[in-house]
């Protein structure tokens, strides 16, 4: 038996309400529903099976890349069993998953709160260059007496995979010791408001820099980069954030058939009215599928 076999469960929804045959797409959703260390607001182990349920009133027809997801389709194949309370073995069952899937898909993976990413990158287990849209830089040493906390994800990953190989976009929100943790080691990021005076020209340009030799790309985008007026149901809502246009049109210019994982972390059911964060997640995931699909299909065609 396979380690996805081992640890993945069947759920009642999957993305767009069609999975595909897993040999007839090039992308796989894993549902994450761990939020053991949500320090505020609690229930974003419930977001897979929103999202999933969403996700299937939504058009798959990409007008941004003139791409039809409901011809190229995904493959759900579930959701990783989650030791509620244990983070460590949540994370170990994370790392083996994603580091087996991940050698021959293209993962679209839905949180969860953000230490889902940490032990997605563990299992990686190659080059890969890491950029992160957060409202906050979690990079704290602990919080609350835990190093395997949300707040410290970023710091945990930097670990792993070394400052030059991360970078951080839309932070609007630090602690003094993350705000000393980033001066003393370089680590490069782009804040909410540079990206309002910079424009996004700029902000494509310097991440494009970043991401120039790189072989292999993950994607972690964290809902609470967004203004609460766009996404009210995450964990930890910070205000004066980014507008949806402004994701969108950055994911249009960055993704590319180098993106091996990218996940949508930290929106929060209970707390979502209308559903709304849960949908924009949704058409964040249908949007990169087409877009990183696009780029495949280009390349194909150059050989």
């Amino acid at each position: 038996m396979s380690l996805h076999e081992l640890y993945l469960v069947k759920t009642p929804y999957v993305f767009t309400g069609i999975s595909a045959d897993v040999h007839k797409t090039p992308f796989t959703v894993i549902g994450i529903p761990l939020d053991s260390s949500s320090s505020f607001r609690g229930g974003s182990r419930f977001a897979p099976a929103k999202i999933r349920q969403v996700s299937a009133s939504l058009e798959l027809y990409c007008l941004s890349v003139d791409i039809d997801l409901e011809k190229v389709l995904v493959h759900d194949a579930g959701d990783i069993a989650i030791v509620h309370g244990n983070i460590e073995t949540s994370l170990r069952r994370i790392e083996l998953v994603i580091g087996e899937l991940a050698k021959h898909r293209k993962l679209l993976v839905i949180g969860g709160e953000h230490i889902i990413t940490y032990g997605a990158i563990k299992g990686i287990g190659r080059d890969t260059k890491i950029i992160v849209l957060d409202a906050h830089a979690d990079m704290r040493y602990e919080y609350l007496g835990y190093k395997l906390s949300h707040a410290c994800t970023i710091r945990r990953i930097i670990e792993t995979v070394g400052v030059e190989n991360v970078m951080l976009v839309g932070p609007r929100a630090f602690s003094s010791e993350e705000l000393e943790f980033i001066r003393k080691s370089g680590v490069k990021l782009i804040t909410t408001y540079a990206i309002r005076s910079l424009g996004i020209r700029e902000v494509v340009r310097r991440i494009d820099d970043f991401l120039e030799n790189a072989k292999n790309v993950y994607v972690s985008i964290d809902m609470d980069v967004f203004d609460p007026a766009y996404a009210p149901g995450v964990q930890t809502p910070e205000p004066d954030g980014l507008a949806p246009w402004q994701v969108f049109t950055l994911l249009t210019r960055i993704l590319d058939e180098r993106v091996t994982i990218l996940d949508i972390v930290e929106v929060t059911p209970p707390y979502d009215p209308s559903d709304i964060t849960s949908f924009l997640a949704a058409k964040l995931l249908i949007e990169a599928a087409c877009k990183v699909y696009k780029s495949l299909r280009a390349k194909e065609q150059a050989l």
